[in-house]
């Protein structure tokens, strides 16, 4: 059964998208909490025990623009700042043979704000004994 409403149809229609609309307004332009992303994520070495080389993008973004930088967190050295940014990304050589974890801080004051880590894994885990070669 077909009931034919004309222009409340039409109005209801227009209202809803309307209202759509705004909800997703809303939640584009709301506060967005702060990122910080690490590619790759992982480094993979060939034994355990070995350093890992790779090279590495961290990606950051805030909400209002400032001086930002980013720490190592096992020793609170601070890598690289930016000023008056809301977001950027740095490109680094990453050396390590374990996990390494970094923190997005207001430089101002030093609030961690984000964390990322990136990961070491290997292929070929380490034998405790050594292997000798004897012909007799």
């Amino acid at each position: 059964m077909y009931f034919k409403l004309g222009n409340q149809v039409a109005w209801f229609t227009l209202a809803f998208t309307l209202l759509i609309g705004l909800e997703a307004h809303a939640e584009s332009t709301a506060d967005k909490t702060p990122v910080i992303t690490a590619q790759p994520s992982n480094c993979v070495t060939l034994h355990q025990g070995r350093a890992c080389f790779a090279k590495v993008v961290i990606n950051w973004q805030v909400d209002q623009p400032g001086n930002y930088c980013i720490l190592a967190k096992h020793n609170g050295q601070t890598l690289h700042c930016w000023r008056n940014l809301k977001e950027s990304q740095w490109i680094f050589e990453f050396q390590s043979a374990e996990k390494v974890e970094y923190q997005l801080v207001a430089a101002d004051s030093k609030q961690i704000l984000a964390e990322t880590e990136i990961t070491v894994s290997w292929v070929h885990k380490a034998t405790p004994r050594k292997r000798r070669w004897r012909l007799f």
